[in-house]
């Protein structure tokens, strides 16, 4: 009888711990998702110190808590109970255990992190790599925050659906500042005193184009997948209009970065969807609201010109082309056509596809692929860039390449073969790229009048601050953490839902810099979806 009160007892302090725990960690991450995106100071004069310093405050502030909170567990636990949670927790850390107690994208992080101190402890600029204060402030520090912070989450948070709907309808908000700033309103007077030039280069909350680009890619990508995989009428249809406000917000966001996120939908949306009727149904949906979303903006681009913001690139071709009336009910009739085959079989005999449209896809896939290999090589290498027309300046890279991002990269990987043999395989340290590069300056100011301080691609910016080892142990922790998130089946829309959303922003991650503006979003967004897919079942 002692013996099962003693358990009891036992039982409730634990669970007393996990409800602290995650309460403490739900209190960090509904800021991080909820006011970060928000938050400014002094508009854009400092919007990217004034994020950094809200998001390591919140960290930091996160971590304290945790931490005093454990020093007082660690007393109950000595006094009451004689270190047995403690021993416990230590016991899963020993080297019979430890296999069981990380995962492959533990291990991972793991090396990620190893090769950073390296990377920093190496470095020429030791100081610098440690603060990025010689960059954009994504120095070892705020690499701490982030790997510490997605260990904490995703071992004690406890995710509640509401936590997601609130992201996503608080990401409305600066998607909705963005639209505004299409119609030149700007109604939070972010632009009072930008100048002209430089006026329609920034909008929202988050600053440069291609930085809200990432965000809106970020939404995009996960409105996506809830509006294909949802079930109950009423949420279709908010995520619906939640998927053409994205879109919209897209178009006028100006940048061709937020193509990359419209690619990983597009392309790889099908693998899961096209395992049922109502996935292709849904599909095809989706691509008719993205023509929809587009032909609404080609309305107002033609009926309002010079009294909204002029689209150029991908986008403004994309409207402008007299196509576009007809792809929308091109797309909603053949969504049509889906639904009524579905219909006549309303005991759901036929609705499982199995894997044959999935095999079907992914043998287009391959044939895509393959494709866009060999046009790349025909217009760089084979110096046939002519024969494609106005995809010629998309497709030959020259330094003149997406507003000059040829340019740094052939200076990135230039720098990076001119390093000595210890920078090339531990890397020149984090965010010190600006100091790498500096003898290039001079080049760059002479040929588009800037001076570059990261890569504009987040790949090859890691490949030469923390070496190529760093960058297979970053790539690897996203490949591993995606996999957990992808294989949980009773959390597969949430898992689903961030997976798409962390694979939109890895996407333009090849085009845009990681700045703590939006990254600190994904980073909490993959570690919720990575504690969300530990648990099997998610409470209301």
């Amino acid at each position: 009888m002692k013996q099962n009160e003693n358990q009891q007892g036992n039982d409730v302090f634990l669970d007393s711990c996990k409800k602290i725990y995650s309460g403490i960690i739900t209190v960090g991450l509904l800021c991080v998702l909820l006011l970060f995106p928000l938050y400014y100071r002094d508009y854009y004069f400092d919007i990217l110190e004034s994020k950094y310093q809200f998001y390591y405050t919140i960290m930091l502030g996160m971590f304290g808590i945790l931490l005093l909170m454990t020093m007082i567990f660690f007393a109950i636990d000595c006094l009451e109970f004689k270190m047995q949670y403690t021993k416990g927790v230590l016991r899963r850390f020993s080297l019979k255990e430890i296999r069981n107690t990380l995962t492959l994208a533990d291990w991972f992080l793991v090396g990620f992190l190893i090769t950073c101190i390296i990377s920093t402890l190496h470095s020429p600029y030791l100081y610098e790599a440690f603060w990025g204060n010689e960059g954009r402030f994504t120095g070892l520090f705020l690499h701490l925050l982030y790997i510490i912070g997605f260990w904490a989450v995703s071992r004690l948070y406890q995710f509640k659906r509401w936590h997601g709907y609130a992201f996503l309808i608080v990401a409305m908000l600066p998607l909705l500042f963005g639209i505004t700033d299409y119609f030149k309103m700007d109604i939070l007077h972010f632009k009072v005193e930008i100048s002209k030039e430089d006026m329609d280069s920034f909008t929202s909350t988050f600053g440069n184009i291609n930085t809200y680009a990432t965000f809106v890619g970020i939404i995009f990508g996960c409105f996506s997948a809830l509006f294909v995989t949802e079930t109950k009428l009423w949420k279709t249809v908010l995520y619906y209009a939640g998927y053409l406000i994205t879109v919209i917000a897209m178009i006028m966001g100006n940048s061709d970065n937020a193509v990359f996120a419209l690619g990983v939908v597009f392309a790889f949306l099908p693998l899961y969807a096209f395992q049922t009727r109502r996935g292709v149904e849904r599909y095809l949906l989706l691509v008719s609201g993205f023509a929809l979303g587009a032909r609404i903006v080609s309305v107002i681009d033609a009926s309002m010109e010079g009294q909204v913001v002029w689209l150029y690139g991908f986008f403004g071709s994309f409207i402008r082309n007299s196509k576009l009336k007809i792809m929308a009910p091109t797309g909603y009739l053949a969504a049509l056509m889906v639904h009524i085959v579905r219909m006549r079989d309303k005991q759901g005999d036929k609705e499982s596809l199995g894997l044959r449209g999935v095999k079907v896809w992914g043998i287009l896939l391959v044939i895509c692929f393959l494709a866009g290999a060999f046009v790349l090589y025909d217009a760089n290498i084979g110096g046939n860039s002519e024969r494609y027309g106005a995809l010629e300046k998309y497709l030959k890279f020259s330094d003149e390449w997406g507003t000059y991002r040829g340019l740094i990269w052939r200076i990135t990987l230039e720098s990076y073969k001119n390093q000595p043999l210890g920078n090339q395989l531990l890397g020149h340290g984090l965010d010190t790229f600006g100091v790498m590069t500096k003898a290039y300056r001079g080049e760059t100011s002479r040929i588009c009048g800037q001076v570059f301080d990261s890569a504009h691609n987040e790949y090859l910016q890691y490949l030469v601050t923390v070496g190529p080892v760093g960058l297979l142990a970053y790539l690897g922790f996203f490949a591993a953490a995606l996999k957990i998130m992808l294989q949980k089946k009773p959390v597969g829309q949430w898992g689903l839902t961030i997976s798409l959303g962390i694979g939109c922003y890895l996407a333009q991650a090849f085009v845009t810099i990681n700045l703590p503006i939006v990254t600190p979003i994904m980073w909490m967004l993959l570690s919720m979806g990575v504690a969300i897919c530990r648990k099997q079942t998610i409470p209301d």
